[in-house]
């Protein structure tokens, strides 16, 4: 079981992408016990809904659980949120105003491979709370990269940020995993408004 202090990454940064983009990955970002007690916290207080949409002519369930915090959204700030974004906008030299909440009830849950269009050029700060999952990335066909897919194991207090091009070249997601019984919060910080801190 991994032990940090408050807000001590247990090791330094890597950079995963810095060709079509930049991702760098920071183990241990958040202090165990903090992670522990920003989940007890969303989820005595975040309102999740499970959505669906139309696929080949069906309607379909999402595979996960998502809310949005923030800013303008109907359901603001926690106080251990606000505590997380100082921090990240602290370690980043940006601002964010709003956090999408998925949450993943277990190895079922997932989201299919995907580039974030409408947030393309900003920086998507992901934070990965509870059980450990893979997440993958690749690049688009039409990107002529010839990396390969990266694939990084996320645990409890992990930090993924990408920046750049990044959405623009790159895909990303979380696949099913039968073996994991346990649940995972993703926070993905994000930006409508870019403001300087």
């Amino acid at each position: 079981m991994r032990q940090a202090a408050l807000f001590a990454s247990l090791e330094e940064p890597v950079q995963l992408i810095d060709e079509g983009g930049d991702v760098t990955y920071y183990p241990g970002f958040l202090g165990f016990e903090e992670g522990d007690a920003l989940v007890a916290e969303l989820l005595a207080t975040t309102r999740f809904s499970a959505d669906s949409r139309l696929m080949y002519g069906k309607r379909v369930a999402v595979p996960r659980e998502t809310a949005g915090r923030g800013d303008r959204m109907s359901q603001p700030w926690s106080p251990l949120l606000l505590v997380v974004r100082e921090r990240l906008e602290t370690l980043l030299a940006t601002g964010f105003d709003y956090v999408f909440v998925n949450r993943y009830r277990d190895g079922r849950d997932s989201v299919a491979w995907h580039g974030d269009h409408e947030i393309s050029g900003k920086v998507v700060a992901s934070l990965s709370l509870g059980a450990t999952r893979e997440f993958d990335l690749r690049p688009k066909r039409e990107s002529d990269l010839r990396q390969r897919t990266i694939a990084l194991d996320v645990a409890h207090g992990d930090l993924v940020v990408m920046r750049g091009d990044t959405q623009r070249y790159w895909e990303h997601r979380v696949r099913k995993d039968p073996l994991v019984h346990e649940q995972r919060i993703n926070l993905t910080f994000r930006q409508h408004h870019v403001r300087s801190v």
